[in-house]
């Protein structure tokens, strides 16, 4: 019986556990980055960005000059706009090898305009990230 109820327990945290990482997903790892933009962490959006070419170096300082953009156009565009209110997922459309998406979603500011906008994700090591590519 009591073995029992430890793997019962055990099945229960790995449930947990697979719930809770939204991020597994496109719309889950969309809405993640799209919410730290909303709170203005533009580090935690920037780190949703895929940035892969160029040494270890490169890919840092590129994320570092995102950073500073963010932080300087995004959050006057938010505020203009009386910040994100809200993100709503629309849909998402994974393709068929699995390793890339693209999200519909909403966004309604703090002025209650929406703007509907669409986002291709791109799953690196195991990650979604967000395609800024050409």
């Amino acid at each position: 019986m009591m073995k029992f109820m430890i793997r019962l327990g055990m099945m229960a945290i790995a449930l947990l556990a697979m719930v809770s990482c939204s991020s597994s997903t496109p719309s889950g790892a969309l809405e993640d980055y799209m919410s730290a933009l909303k709170d203005k962490n533009y580090e935690k959006f920037v780190d949703g960005i895929n940035i892969s070419k160029g040494s270890p170096e490169e890919v840092e300082e590129a994320r570092k000059g995102l950073v500073s953009i963010m932080e300087e156009k995004a959050g006057k565009t938010l505020e203009k706009n009386g910040g994100i209110k809200s993100i709503e997922i629309i849909s998402e459309e994974i393709a068929e090898d699995g390793n890339s998406a693209v999200v519909k979603f909403k966004q309604i500011y703090g002025d209650d305009t929406e703007k509907e906008d669409s986002q291709k994700m791109v799953k690196v090591d195991g990650k979604w990230l967000m395609d800024v590519g050409k």
